[in-house]
């Protein structure tokens, strides 16, 4: 993966990060760096499965809100990497649902055709970003491939006795066209949480799951996560478990209502039969497809537009064999994220939803970096449905993520970057003007990456001087006049040691920000106290090391030019003793 020698610039020729970033990728897409070369034979004790929560692709691309989150993951996933683990860190497309419906209803497009567009879209960005993603792993939830799966949990849980329809009071978005969960809205339950429409309350007949069944379970087992204290405060007021007087226990927690009346999203495979009732579909005649339609647009009726399609309502019942009805609503898009991190791992078959032996070798998942506002939704319902895949030995574990980490917002002016708001900032044109290291690390160095902060683009510049120096100090000569100083320390083997003490420290902690400040203290001292000469050469080598989960490319680059062997992303993270 060497480049000939001839190929990169001379001495005193400044650092161009758009070459030397593409040429990376294109070295590292060729010879699958830092992928798992086979998922049935890697160790399974060096295993470490990082997932980020994978993006809605319902807008015209990602926001430098998004890069901060997936850079701080990915710096995670990389440094786990160069500490001898066998790193999986894959990503997809969470397509289905309102969120993308909404975005081709407003663009006046079909949601199949603009998923198709936008996901391409945002690969692109998150390939940009030169995060070590796992593409031959990727999932879409738009698709049959996927959502025959979804389907098929369905059904095994309407065997089990935890789906139900049933005549309810259910809030409605008049803004949005359907019922939503109460984990949807805002305000105390009284706007939509996508639209911010008022919420009324209808009677209506929907299907529920019975998370109430795993209340009590699913706030025993905060107790064993290591997730932040904040999260599980959340998760356990939205739970609510409380005693009153006489004995008798009430929960805030309601059934998870996931009937949708859209179009975009996986229909539900049950049949209503007049002799038999509602009859879940045979897994062999799953998925149950959805229908191809020219006008999806939602009809406001209480009714999904698939109700419509009479080639797709009419079937026969499974059980009995006479004229039935297909369910017509769709469920919910958070059904479809409930269990995707173990579809990841199994994503090339085709004949079950996952590999027994593979979900045992990577599963539960080792690191989880989100939200915190799928705290009281995502992480929930994917607690819920783990749990009772357990109950049905299904999977190996009642936990899906054991350990979670929740990325801080990056605010623009001060406020929460949205749409409405109109504040979103596109990662792409800094990435055109600085290129995606600079980006990511100046990102990253605004504030930790648990808290999140206020992004100013000028702190793009800063990081471009620090990336100036660092490149310097590798290419050139030393100054004239470096090492002579008698306050130099003993060893710089030492002051290597120091810093690379502190920089695994900030890295362990998700603090980004204080390594990127280790590390520029590192490469001054080096630049203005160590001469040409061996000790020079290897504090150098040491920085593109502890460089290298932050700053991919430029690290690949020093490193290359320093004489290592590829990649730097496959060596050993340095010892912290001389």
């Amino acid at each position: 993966m060497v480049c000939d020698e001839g190929e990169w610039p001379p001495v005193g020729v400044p650092y161009d990060a758009h070459e030397v970033e593409a040429r990376w990728r294109e070295l590292w897409r060729a010879d699958r760096v830092g992928l798992i070369d086979d998922l049935d034979t890697v160790d399974p004790a060096k295993v470490f499965y990082n997932l980020v929560e994978f993006p809605y692709p319902s807008a015209e691309g990602l926001h430098i809100g998004h890069v901060f989150k997936y850079s701080g993951a990915d710096a995670f996933g990389r440094y786990q990497r160069m500490c001898g683990r066998a790193v999986f860190q894959p990503i997809g497309w969470d397509a289905f649902g309102i969120h993308t419906e909404n975005f081709a209803l407003k663009r006046g497009q079909h949601p199949k055709d603009l998923t198709g567009r936008t996901t391409e879209t945002f690969r692109s960005q998150l390939s940009r970003g030169g995060m070590a993603w796992d593409w031959e792993h990727s999932v879409d939830t738009s698709s049959p491939r996927y959502y025959r799966w979804t389907q098929w949990l369905l059904v095994q849980l309407f065997n089990a006795g935890l789906m139900y329809q049933a005549d309810a009071a259910v809030l409605w978005c008049p803004g949005c066209w359907t019922v939503l969960a109460r984990e949807q809205t805002e305000d105390g339950g009284t706007r939509c949480e996508r639209c911010a429409s008022e919420v009324v309350e209808r009677e209506m007949r929907q299907w529920f799951l019975r998370t109430t069944a795993y209340a009590d379970r699913m706030l025993a087992g905060l107790d064993r996560l290591d997730w932040s204290e904040r999260a599980k405060r959340l998760q356990r007021q939205w739970i609510g478990r409380s005693e009153q007087p006489d004995g008798s226990v009430s929960y805030r927690l309601h059934d998870w209502l996931i009937s949708r009346q859209r179009y975009w999203g996986p229909p539900i495979p049950i049949v209503h039969c007049p002799s038999c009732g509602p009859v879940a579909v045979p897994e062999h005649e799953l998925p149950v497809e959805l229908p191809e339609v020219v006008d999806f647009r939602p009809t406001g009726t209480g009714r999904s537009p698939l109700a419509t399609i009479e080639e797709f309502v009419r079937t026969t019942c499974p059980t009995c064999g006479q004229p039935a009805k297909r369910e017509t609503d769709v469920a919910d898009t958070f059904v479809d994220s409930s269990w995707y991190f173990l579809r990841y791992p199994s994503a090339d078959f085709d004949d079950r939803p996952w590999d027994e032996a593979r979900t045992a070798r990577f599963l539960p998942v080792d690191f989880y970096a989100g939200g915190l506002e799928h705290v009281q939704r995502h992480h929930l319902y994917a607690r819920f449905v783990t749990m009772a895949l357990h109950d049905l030995g299904l999977v190996p574990f009642d936990e899906p993520f054991p350990r979670v980490r929740l990325g801080g917002l990056i605010l623009q002016d001060g406020a929460k970057m949205s749409k409405s708001r109109g504040n979103v900032v596109s990662p792409d044109d800094l990435v055109d003007r600085h290129g995606s290291d600079a980006l990511r690390c100046a990102l990253l160095f605004t504030a930790p990456w648990e808290q999140g902060g206020s992004f100013r683009v000028g702190t793009i510049a800063g990081i471009e001087r620090f990336f100036t120096r660092l490149w310097r100090v590798v290419t050139e000569p030393a100054a004239q006049g470096a090492g002579t100083d008698a306050a130099v320390p003993a060893t710089a083997a030492d002051t290597v040691a120091r810093s690379v003490e502190r920089v695994t420290t900030a890295v362990e902690q998700l603090r980004f920000n204080v390594a990127l400040a280790a590390l520029m203290e590192l490469t001054r001292w080096i630049q203005t106290e160590l001469a040409d000469g061996p000790e020079r050469q290897e504090a150098c080598r040491t920085t593109a090391l502890l460089l290298a989960p932050l700053a991919p490319h430029l690290a690949e680059e020093l490193w290359s030019r320093l004489g290592g062997e590829p990649s730097v992303h496959t060596q050993a993270w340095p010892l912290s003793a001389p």
